[in-house]
């Protein structure tokens, strides 16, 4: 019991007597007094008080004054034990005496009111807590170690609550913080147990022997500036009484026999994409939470702000210290505003409470505790570490960080030194150990680099080692996937992300940089971060261009080319930039006689010709690819340039040539591996694009169920490592498509939902307005027709003024056709006009027969807006309708495109009917008996299934089907589909012959 004034208090149990008779006091009350009386005199501010009182709540302050009232009017006649400083707060004068029968006889044992007050509640932590005392239970000692600000103190004082409340066993606290020496260590101590500090300087085995005789719980809290003294006198006391209980908190452990360890972990932060409510399950939000609120109620209240909260934390590596002064801040800056400045976090992270220690108000003073703990070498040593944003390998430390004289044992002892001080963390794969400072070490670290002015001279070692390493082994992916399995040998992206920024920063090294760009923008690439290869090799591209010749090597200048034309499409940029890259890259391996990067170019150029849809130029490329891979002797190389001159026959519409040569060419491709990936850097992988043209023309030869079955393999090439751009050009190219024209509409929209997910994941400019186009497909099929030119049309200029025309002319028909339907008949022809004009001036010729049809669809509706006016104009259009509608059919029939005759049959079938022409519908529809799966769904053949029912219906007379076809003869205002040629020559529209430069447009494409 402890008297003040005319009370006698007892901590422990939470009582007041005065007089024998125990008094009534609020909880709040008997906290205020407790509080007062552990100043020991000291003026304890309002804010102080209400902190520790009512911690993480806003409270009034008259809530204050009214309790002080309550505890002034228990003291009765002494009162004036509480004084009121004016502007400065209260203070209890007296810390009162011991009440006689409370004394022991022995030594005098500490009262728990030697505990601090809690900090209440302590978030996150009661694992270890229980996992503390139980250490307790089992063992003398227990040192919880960890990195400044992890929260120590905090826990210990829990757990010294715990053992006081669950075992009734007393506690000496002892704050060692402003002790520096084995004589202040000794004097503190005695202090706490009532010793005279004389006796227990002169003879310290007194003091250990009244501390082993007392059944309390030490707990030495912040030991680790004296951690020799503190691990001696632990030893002693241990060695004089097994039952001691002692409990340190340090940055680093004792090192001693006794001793159990509980390294403290940072709290636990939740991963990107989490949904809000999710991330309010972990504890670092919810500390973070929970410490803004008590300032600003109303913050951090929708799903962004959690969001930010979660991102701050994760930038703050789950450090409770940090995440509190960021929580601080809300009030003032708000969320996005403590987000924002978190790269200044150092200046940003102050304003701790009054009642903290000095080091705990600030992060730099944290940092400061520890860093004049270091000896010189290893302060020289952490600091250079700060060039380090991610995991790094003693071999990276040797090669940045040390002088050429430094020896290696001077750096394992430093890095030891490090690591044990809570300055470094080493994380074990098998064998092999990494390291790694977390951000806001890595800040205080460069702080000090900056302070000793090394920062260039360390910042140029680091973007030249990262350059050698990444050409030697690659990279540990972001994500965390591996480029290979040597992990001893592979360093983190954010380095080497780290490490550009340096080189073109004001002060870097520009040269340096564009080095390590051309060998940066590789690993990119293979890590699928296709915008940020792209951004990253055009600013390397544009500073190389200001550099004098010779400064950076050509094969640099050819890697940094290639990265850019290979991602500058896929983003948004003109496809005519990308084909003058190409070209650059051509001349230079040319003249540098690199066979290798010769066919590197090729492939990009081959490529990029298929997107801009000239067929004619990927022929080119595409033989001279298999001129050189006949001279190499990769397999891989020729099967490949085989397959790639095959994919450009199926655009020139030779199907089944190129089927035939695919075909030969994934099976063969399959038995022989990955293979060389020289050609495979245009940016999609190669088998993506042949089983995607396989299961493209499976459609055109009417076998939707062999092209949806073809579609599905066509994902498997995709490496789930490796996604993009390879994913999205599937997807948008053949999976949409393939799934829509067979029917599938659900299909369609979940490949549909990926390919925008994905486009909006990597910033796809190209394949956003493909994927818009495409949905308005899908909204057409499904009945829904409003719209359609409000956002198709927009879509497809972005696509056509960047140059990208692949595989577009099927969004050109749909645009058209809506034209029609909106009765802009003359806008509906010229759009398809201008397409037919390309695909015959660049080769094509695959989606030609198909602008025909839609051509002369255009001219059928425009017929029939002209019913009941002049005849002759109706006669004209339905005639340019049924010549372009058997044109369509003749150069489908020569491609063996089945489904684009059957569309233009169906067209012309319908026209004939409307003119009460049974007998040439039945005709028309006739040919295809047998040829197609009528149980399928797509909705072609859905549509040649309702017209034969169609036909059946009608009178027998009308639809009696006649051995021969009629022709031109038998009715002057059209022409029939079997003697219409795909050479005659049609009124206003150039013979069909013309569509294909040098020949007929079916002719049998000979390479051989």
């Amino acid at each position: 019991m402890i008297q003040i004034g005319s009370l006698l208090v007892s901590f422990d149990q939470r009582s007041v007597q005065q007089n024998g008779i125990s008094l009534r006091i609020g909880a709040r009350a008997f906290d205020i007094l407790e509080v007062l009386y552990r100043a020991n005199g000291a003026i304890l501010s309002k804010d102080d008080i209400m902190d520790a009182v009512w911690p993480g709540l806003i409270v009034e302050e008259n809530r204050l004054q009214v309790h002080i009232a309550a505890l002034r009017k228990l003291f009765g006649v002494d009162r004036d034990l509480i004084k009121t400083v004016p502007g400065r707060g209260y203070l209890l004068v007296g810390r009162g005496t011991q009440a006689a029968e409370a004394r022991p006889q022995a030594a005098p044992a500490p009262q728990s009111a030697s505990l601090p007050p809690l900090v209440s509640p302590l978030i996150g932590r009661d694992a270890e807590i229980e996992q503390v005392i139980d250490q307790l239970d089992q063992g003398p000692v227990t040192t919880v170690v960890g990195a400044g600000g992890i929260g120590k103190t905090a826990l210990a004082l829990h757990v010294a609550n715990g053992m006081r409340c669950r075992h009734g066993r007393s506690v000496c606290f002892v704050e060692l913080a402003r002790v520096s020496s084995n004589e202040a260590v000794l004097t503190i101590l005695a202090d706490a147990l009532k010793l005279p500090v004389e006796d227990a300087q002169r003879c310290p085995d007194a003091l250990y022997d009244a501390l082993a005789a007392l059944e309390c719980l030490l707990v030495l809290d912040n030991a680790e500036h004296v951690i020799d003294v503190v691990a001696q006198l632990v030893e002693a006391l241990v060695a004089r009484n097994s039952l001691v209980r002692v409990l340190v908190t340090s940055r680093e452990a004792l090192h001693i026999r006794a001793e159990s360890v509980l390294r403290l972990e940072p709290l636990r932060v939740p991963e990107n994409g989490l949904a809000a409510d999710a991330m309010l399950g972990y504890s670092a939000i919810e500390l973070f939470l929970c410490r803004a609120r008590s300032l600003a109620t109303d913050c951090v209240a929708d799903e962004k702000s959690i969001a930010l909260a979660a991102d701050i934390c994760r930038r703050l590596d789950g450090l409770p210290l940090a995440i509190e002064l960021a929580a601080a801040r809300v009030a003032t800056l708000g969320v996005e505003g403590v987000a924002s400045r978190l790269d200044h976090q150092l200046d940003l992270l102050t304003g701790g409470l009054r009642s903290a220690l000095p080091r705990h108000q600030t992060l730099r003073a944290t940092f400061e505790w520890s860093y004049a703990l270091l000896d010189a070498p290893s302060r020289i040593l952490f600091r250079r570490l700060g060039c380090f944003t991610g995991t790094f390998t003693f071999d990276a430390v040797c090669a940045v960080a040390t002088e050429p004289g430094m020896s290696i044992a001077v750096v394992v002892s430093s890095l030891g030194e490090l690591t044990t001080k809570s300055l470094l963390n080493v994380e074990f794969h098998g064998p092999i150990a990494t390291y790694r400072l977390t951000k806001s070490t890595r800040a205080y670290a460069m702080e000090k680099l900056r302070d000793e002015g090394e920062v260039h001279v360390i910042a140029a070692r680091h973007v030249g080692y990262m350059k050698k390493r990444i050409e030697e082994h690659g990279l540990i992916r972001a994500e965390g996937r591996r480029a290979g399995a040597d992990l001893n040998s592979r360093l983190s992206l954010d380095d080497a992300r780290n490490a550009y920024d340096w080189a073109f920063s004001e002060n870097g090294d520009p040269a340096q940089g564009v080095a390590l760009a051309g060998a940066l923008v590789g690993t990119l690439l293979d890590a699928s971060l296709v915008h940020e290869c792209c951004e990253r090799a055009r600013h390397a591209l544009d500073v190389l261009d200001t550099l004098p010749a010779g400064w950076v090597d050509v094969f640099c200048e050819m890697r940094l080319c290639a990265a850019y034309a290979s991602t500058l499409t896929c983003v948004g940029g003109n496809v005519e930039t990308a084909m003058s890259l190409w070209q650059r890259v051509l001349r230079l391996a040319q003249a540098a006689r690199d066979d290798a990067f010769v066919t590197r170019a090729l492939c990009g150029l081959w490529h990029t010709s298929l997107t801009s849809a000239d067929i004619h130029a990927s022929i080119r490329y595409a033989t001279r690819i298999q001129q050189a891979a006949e001279h190499s002797e990769s397999r891989w190389q020729q099967l490949l340039a085989g397959a790639m001159l095959a994919i450009s026959l199926h655009g020139f519409g030779e199907h089944e040539q190129a089927r035939e040569r695919l075909e030969f060419a994934v099976t063969e491709l399959g038995k022989s591996g990955s293979g060389d990936s020289s050609c495979g850097t245009m940016g999609v992988d190669p088998l993506v694009l042949c089983n995607g043209t396989l299961a493209r023309i499976a459609w055109l030869h009417g076998k939707p169920a062999l092209a949806m079955q073809l579609m599905q393999i066509s994902l498997d090439p995709v490496r789930r490592d490796m996604l993009e751009p390879s994913l999205s050009h599937l997807l948008a190219t053949v999976a949409v498509p393939i799934a829509l024209q067979c029917g599938d509409l659900q299909a369609a929209s979940r490949y549909l939902a990926l390919l925008r997910s994905q486009v909006a994941t990597h910033r796809f400019a190209i394949w956003e307005d493909y994927a818009e186009c495409l949905s308005v497909q899908i909204d057409l099929q499904s009945g829904g027709e409003a719209s359609v030119l409000a956002r198709l049309e927009p879509a497809l200029q972005r696509l056509v003024a960047r140059g990208f025309r692949r595989m577009t002319a099927p969004f050109v028909v749909s645009w058209a056709e809506a034209l029609a339907r909106a009765r802009r008949f003359t806008e509906a022809s010229a759009k398809l006009d201008d397409a037919i004009r390309h695909g015959e001036t660049h080769g094509e010729h695959c989606f030609l027969p198909e602008l025909l049809r839609a051509r002369g669809w255009v001219e059928l509706q425009h017929a029939h807006a002209l019913d009941g006016a002049a005849h002759e104009a109706r006669a004209h259009c339905e005639a340019q309708a049924t010549h372009l509608l058997n044109a369509a059919m003749t150069l489908a029939n020569e491609h063996g495109a089945v489904t684009w005759k059957l569309r233009a049959a169906l067209d012309l079938a319908t026209h004939f009917i409307e003119r009460d022409d049974a007998g040439e519908a039945t005709a028309l529809v006739a040919q295809f008996d047998g040829l197609l799966d009528m149980n399928s769904q797509a909705p072609d053949i859905r549509r040649l299934d309702a017209l034969r029912r169609r036909l059946n219906e009608t009178d027998t007379a009308s639809t009696r089907v006649s051995a021969t076809p009629v022709t031109a003869a038998d009715n002057d205002s059209r022409e029939s589909p079997a003697t219409v040629t795909a050479g005659r020559p049609r009124t206003g529209w150039p013979a069909v012959a013309s569509l294909s430069p040098g020949g007929h447009p079916g002719r049998r494409f000979q390479h051989d």
